[in-house]
């Protein structure tokens, strides 16, 4: 996985392509960003490039054995330390210290790659902070996180941080049809489902997300376009009750995805999510004013962070329904 196949942040693949060129990597890197944008394939990514055989301008080859041991997770001096249960713990990282002292056993560089480092604990975290300080030249930590500032500040102070951001829908498009081929309405849909991740692309079921949709669609076109209260009150049984608390939470969120494409529609927009069902969407946009949809849609965002505080689903469902 050269840096030249993964999809975005094309300004830090400009940035560590030079920086390897010029042999002036940080040994201590934070890789930082939101879930899914494509980090731990970036720190692989720079894994191959400072232990590749024939890197160019930067870049790994991708084919040379060094390459492929790395990209096939069998590479002696690239490891990657995840958490062990809720945390990193010390046992962990006292090894990966240990560790970067030696000189690679095969390429160039070791490379340590901390996925979810904001779950080291204090003494994991405090246990490297003298190997980060004073890093072995043949060594390179890079610690990858959604959330930088739990990492603690001597952490921080002793690392560059980089900042991924979320890929556009077109590369995210251009990617998914490069490497999961499909009909393009669908990849159009799977692209914008996303919201700029990859890894949550690769995690999205269509038929079932269409399943949901329909669902969802019928509880709305029921009450908006047919003042069909009763179907409502029915969904609302069936999702409370019925439904496990992730799969009740996919339903809303599916149903706050609808809602924010027909404000978007009465707002003349054209980029849509679901612009594959531009009849309903336009039923529903016709059915319910600006306000209805804001109402909603503040309605469900509330009913969803009342379920961070475990609010009995039922009670909070029929409280949202009682309001609207």
């Amino acid at each position: 996985m050269p840096f030249a196949s993964l999809a975005g942040n094309e300004r830090l693949k400009k940035l560590l392509r030079r920086a390897v060129m010029e042999g002036r990597i940080s040994q201590g890197l934070i890789f930082a960003g939101p879930v899914g944008v494509g980090k731990h394939r970036f720190a692989l990514a720079l894994a191959q490039a400072v232990n590749c055989e024939n890197p160019k301008e930067g870049d790994a080859c991708g084919r040379c054995p060094q390459c492929l041991k790395i990209a096939e997770g069998e590479h002696v001096d690239v490891q990657t330390i995840s958490p062990e249960g809720q945390f990193i713990k010390i046992d962990q990282t006292r090894k990966l210290s240990s560790d970067a002292q030696f000189r690679p056993r095969e390429g160039r560089r070791r490379v340590f790659i901390l996925d979810e480092a904001h779950r080291l604990n204090l003494n994991a975290a405090n246990s490297i902070l003298k190997t980060l300080e004073e890093p072995p030249s043949t060594s390179l930590i890079i610690l990858v996180t959604s959330k930088p500032y739990a990492l603690i500040e001597t952490i921080r102070s002793r690392c560059r941080m980089l900042s991924f951001a979320p890929l556009s829908n077109v590369e995210l498009e251009s990617f998914l049809a490069a490497n999961y081929p499909r009909p393009a309405e669908e990849t159009r849909l799977l692209a914008r489902l996303a919201r700029g991740s990859v890894g949550r692309a690769l995690e999205i079921d269509l038929g079932e997300y269409r399943e949901k949709r329909r669902f969802i669609i019928e509880i709305v076109e029921a009450v908006s376009v047919k003042r069909d209260a009763v179907k409502l009150l029915n969904a609302a049984e069936y999702m409370s009750r019925k439904l496990e608390r992730e799969e009740f939470e996919k339903h809303l969120d599916t149903l706050l995805i609808l809602l924010m494409d027909v404000f978007h529609l009465k707002l003349g927009r054209s980029t849509l999510t679901n612009a594959d069902i531009p009849d309903h969407l336009a039923r529903i946009a016709e059915a319910m004013s600006m306000e209805l949809i804001i109402d909603w849609v503040e309605k469900i965002e509330a009913l969803l962070q009342s379920l961070t505080r475990n609010l009995n689903r039922h009670v909070a469902m029929d409280a949202m329904l009682v309001s609207l």
